[in-house]
């Protein structure tokens, strides 16, 4: 096969959120088992600073 590898579209979003979250300090993980979903920590020591339900909130919470 000469063609391109194929691309996983579902993770190009949250891979531009996590590039624009890395900018301003953050680290986004996805927190499985909780009401929200997905977590802001600090960059440096790991600490929780933000949850939400979507990555549309957390893309929200950065743009603020």
């Amino acid at each position: 096969m000469n063609g391109p590898p194929e691309r996983n579209d579902h993770l190009a979003p949250f891979d531009m959120l996590a590039a624009h979250a890395g900018t301003r300090g953050y680290r986004l993980v996805r927190e499985l088992g909780t009401a929200a979903g997905w977590l802001l920590l600090d960059a440096v020591d790991g600490e929780p600073l933000y949850e939400a339900p979507s990555l549309t909130d957390i893309a929200r919470y950065l743009d603020e």
